[in-house]
This record gives C-alpha cells, sequence and structure tokens, in this order.
C-alpha cells in the first residue's frame, strides 16, 4: 500500500492502474476477465484513499489519481451487458467512496460531474487512454473529462439521451452519488456548483419520473438555498448572483418537461426561491429574473401547451379535456397563480422600481389577455385573478403617478377582455362556431379584477370614473350578468347564477344610475 501512495505514480500506480484499465477497456478480452479486472481496480481505489495522511499534498494527488482512474471505468463506451457491469461497478465505488470522505475532497469535483452526467447520455467522446493515467498533473486529463472553464452546450430535451432500460441501474446508482454531493455544497467552488446545476438538470430530464422530481424540486433547491448563504458576502455576491440566474435558467428548462409531475415541480421550486430571495435581490438581477426568468415560464408552458392541444385528438369523449392537456392547464394555472404571488409581494417593493417597469406592466397585461382569450376557461379565471392580486398590491404604493398610468393601462386591457366576451355572446346567439364559452368562475374572476381596479382609483381621487367610463362598465357589466351561454351552469330563472350571487346588486344599481343621471 505504501508503493501504490508514493508520490512517485511510476513506483507502483502507474503500473498496476495502467494494466487494469487497459484490460477493462479491451474490447477482445473474456468478458469475465474484464469483470476481474474491474473488481481488482475498484478495491485498490478504495483502499488507497484509507491509506493516505488526512493532510498534505499527498492528499490531493491521491484523489486525482483515484478520480481519473475511476473516470477510465465509468466512462466507458458501448451498451453490452459487460460495459453495464463494469459501469456499474465503478459509480458504486464511487458512491462508497463519497460515503466516506466526500467532504473531504480537494481534488476531482470536475471530473466527479462528469462521470455522473456520463450516465444520462450516450458518450461520443474518444476513449480515455490508459497511458493518461500515469500522470500527476491536472492539464494531462483525457478530452473527455472537461475542466470549469470547458464550454457547455444547453442539454437536449427529453427523448434525446438514452432511454434503454439497461441504463436505469446506472442512472440510480450515479443518482445516489449526485445526493451525497448536495449534501456537501459548501465544499463546492462557483465553477463546481455550476457543473453541479448543470448535471441535476440533465438528471432532471431522465425517463426516471422520481428521481427527475426529485433533483428538480428537492436538489436543486437545496442548490440555491446554499448559493443564496454564499451571497451575504459582499465580496462575492456577483459571482453567486449570476450563478442563482444560471440555477434559475436550469429551472426554467424542466418547466416544460413531458411529465406533468417533472414540471410541477420545477415551477414550484422556481417560483418559491424567487419568493423566498426575492427581497434581497438587486433591481439589476429583478430586471433579468422579470425578463429572462418569470415571462419565459409562463410563455413556454403556453407555447408547448397549445403544441400539445393542436397535436391531440380533437375527437375526446362528450367533449371533455384529454388527461394530457389538462396536466398542462394545471401547470399554466400554477405558473399564473404564482405570477400573482410575485406581484402581490414585490410588485411595491422591487418590481415598481424598475427601470423597465412599464413594458414589464404592458407584458403583464398582454399575458393576461391572451390566456383570457384563448385558454381553456379555468386558465383564464386564474389569469383573472392573477390580475386582481396585482391591482389590489397597488393599494401600498408610494409612486401614485406611476400607478395611475399602470391602473389606466389595466382598465383598457379589461375593456378589451369585455369587448371579446360582448362579441363571443353575440356570435354564439348566431350559432356561430369556434367563439370561446365563459364558465361562471371566470365571469365572477373578471367582475372580481374590476371591483379591486374601481376600488383603487376611487381611494386614489376619492372621486367617481366619468360617464364615459361608466357606461362603458356599466354595458360590460350588463353582458356579464346576463351571459346565458356557460356550460357550468344551466340557465333557470327561478335561481340567480354564480356571477349574478358574487356581483353586488346595490353596486351595479348605482353604476347603472350614474352612467344615466350624472
Amino acid at each position: 500500500m505504501q508503493r501504490l501512495i508514493n508520490p512517485d505514480a511510476e513506483v507502483a500506480w502507474n503500473p498496476i492502474t495502467t494494466h487494469l484499465i487497459t484490460i477493462i477497456r479491451h474490447p477482445l478480452a473474456p468478458p469475465s476477465i474484464r469483470l476481474q479486472a474491474a473488481h481488482l481496480l475498484d478495491e485498490v481505489l478504495l483502499a488507497v484513499p484509507r491509506n493516505i495522511p488526512p493532510s498534505g499534498e499527498l492528499v490531493a494527488i491521491t484523489q486525482r489519481r483515484v478520480v481519473d482512474a475511476l473516470a477510465a471505468q465509468i466512462m466507458l463506451e458501448g451498451g453490452s451487458n459487460t460495459v453495464i457491469d463494469i459501469r456499474k461497478l465503478g459509480l458504486e465505488t464511487l458512491h462508497q467512496i463519497l460515503q466516506s470522505g466526500a467532504h473531504g475532497f480537494v481534488e476531482g469535483w470536475e471530473t466527479i460531474f462528469d462521470m455522473l452526467g456520463s450516465v444520462c447520455k450516450p458518450i461520443s467522446n474518444p476513449p480515455l487512454v490508459a497511458s493518461s493515467i500515469s500522470t500527476q498533473s491536472q492539464d494531462s486529463l483525457s478530452p473527455t473529462l472537461s475542466s470549469p472553464s470547458t464550454p457547455r452546450t444547453r442539454p437536449p430535451p427529453l427523448g434525446v439521451y438514452t432511454n434503454d432500460r439497461s441504463m436505469l441501474p446506472l442512472i440510480r446508482v450515479a443518482f445516489q452519488s449526485l445526493t451525497l454531493v448536495c449534501d456537501n455544497l459548501a465544499a463546492l467552488s462557483p465553477d463546481q456548483l455550476k457543473l453541479c446545476i448543470t448535471t441535476l438538470g440533465l438528471f432532471g430530464r431522465q425517463t426516471d419520473t422520481n428521481i427527475a422530481l426529485t433533483a428538480a424540486e428537492s436538489l436543486l433547491w437545496a442548490v440555491s438555498d446554499s448559493i443564496q448563504l454564499k451571497r451575504k458576502d459582499a465580496e462575492q455576491e456577483p459571482v453567486y448572483s449570476a450563478l442563482w440566474m444560471f440555477l434559475l435558467l436550469e429551472l426554467l428548462r424542466l418547466c416544460t418537461d413531458a411529465r406533468p409531475e417533472v414540471r410541477g415541480g420545477a415551477i414550484q421550486t422556481l417560483f418559491r426561491t424567487l419568493q423566498l430571495y426575492g427581497s434581497t435581490l438587486s433591481l439589476e438581477t429583478w430586471e433579468e429574473c422579470m425578463w429572462k426568468v418569470v415571462y419565459p415560464v409562463v410563455e413556454s408552458i403556453t407555447a408547448s401547451m397549445r403544441q400539445a392541444a393542436a397535436l391531440s385528438s380533437p375527437d375526446a369523449p362528450g367533449g371533455t379535456t384529454s388527461p394530457s392537456i389538462k396536466a398542462w392547464d394545471d401547470s399554466k394555472i400554477l405558473a399564473l397563480q404564482s405570477l400573482g404571488g410575485i406581484f402581490h409581494d414585490f410588485e411595491v417593493e422591487k418590481i415598481q422600481h424598475l427601470e423597465s417597469f412599464e413594458r414589464v406592466w404592458e407584458r403583464f397585461l398582454e399575458l393576461v389577455q391572451d390566456s383570457f382569450a384563448n385558454d381553456n376557461k379555468p386558465i383564464s379565471s386564474a389569469a383573472l385573478r392573477c390580475l386582481e392580486r396585482a391591482v389590489k398590491a397597488f393599494s401600498q404604493a408610494g409612486h401614485l403617478e406611476l400607478v395611475k398610468i399602470a391602473c389606466e393601462k389595466a382598465w383598457d386591457a379589461w375593456a378589451a377582455m369585455g369587448t371579446i366576451l360582448i362579441e363571443g355572446a353575440s356570435a354564439l346567439s348566431g350559432r356561430k362556431q369556434l367563439v370561446s364559452v365563459f364558465s361562471q368562475e371566470c365571469l365572477v374572476a373578471y367582475v372580481d379584477a374590476v371591483k379591486a381596479l374601481r376600488a383603487w382609483s376611487r381611494q386614489l381621487k376619492g372621486t367617481e370614473w366619468d360617464l364615459e367610463r361608466l357606461t362603458r362598465l356599466a354595458a360590460i357589466l350588463k353582458a356579464v350578468l346576463t351571459y346565458p351561454h356557460s356550460k357550468d351552469y344551466r340557465p333557470d330563472i327561478d335561481a340567480l347564477t354564480p356571477v349574478q350571487v358574487f356581483t353586488p346588486l346595490p353596486v351595479f344599481q348605482v353604476v347603472i344610475l350614474r352612467s344615466r343621471f350624472p
């Protein structure tokens, strides 16, 4: 053992490991011999770290040797049963090493992440030659092993990765090691954390839903928490803020995963970390979050949802929505509810102070209007509730002139949606096709939105809206209260509709009277 851990690798380390790796990677060697060589190599790699001093230069040298040797075993090309077994043995050895000493690793994290990520996609790089293991310098790493400065391309979408069931044991063993790494995030540098985030994104796209969900919802949350703790250091704040944005963008890619559980977990994690740490973010970071993360979440889900609807069969029994389309609807509802929470919590404190606030608000209204006009009605209801929360948040605003402009734009958007509603009701009465039908829940949310807008306006000015606006309001409310086409309510002259019940009649009468007799 003393010869194996000798600083001079040529004493024992290079001859032994190079010979074993050559056998392991030789495609013409008998499978039993290759497996025997893998077992022997793993025994050596497990024993060596236990026999080195706890500190000193030898620790880094030995860790680098062990990691490079494991990489040669784990990052092996081919899909035969022998190759799978050899790679699994190496991953199990890596897991044991991390179990006993992950907190003490000072070398090789980049290679470890490459090994873990290699099980998530086919290896297209040239094989690692055995002679490359013999050097002590980090500069001698094989091209298959990347460094933090190595550019990484965006991971391909679900379905591009290897979906062979024989790879699942490798993925599960590797994920156990990745979980151990996430328990020791304090030991990682910013570049290593970036590799960790990328690797978690790879596992989030795997076919094993439990692994993908854990990566998206639990482990990425743990990384986010670790990054935020390190942001408290003023000198490191810009570095970790950029790293946190990188994590949000990785979550964004998972928000349109084909599996409802995974994308739901990613959406919740993304908005939860924004809500928890939003008060500590600078206005510059908020600008970036709004335009690169928050709005793209809703937009990407909308695009995926409509693409799925276009590809689905239109012949659903009884006119019902297919389970897959309903799952996409639920994802967008979750995103809109979370968006409403962001505006409710940070509209006055942060969003209102952004240089691009007017554009941010206009884009927000466009998303609400688009959902009202083009999405299924549960989504429309969620979008209107989102608008209601955003308007109510203005009650604590200080920049009244800016808020007044925002509320004027909100009124214009609400009135435009009223036009869609009136025209839709007329078209339905004329038996026209392809016209959106509004549910009673949607109509109640629509009325509640204008109630919040009118209440804030009266509180700000202390006066009523002008005659022209009240007349328009009365016309739209009349159309809402007499809307006869809701499929979730059967017209009955002896009972009020839900929207008539939840709309205070005295308020409606006052609006009508003031519009006629100013």
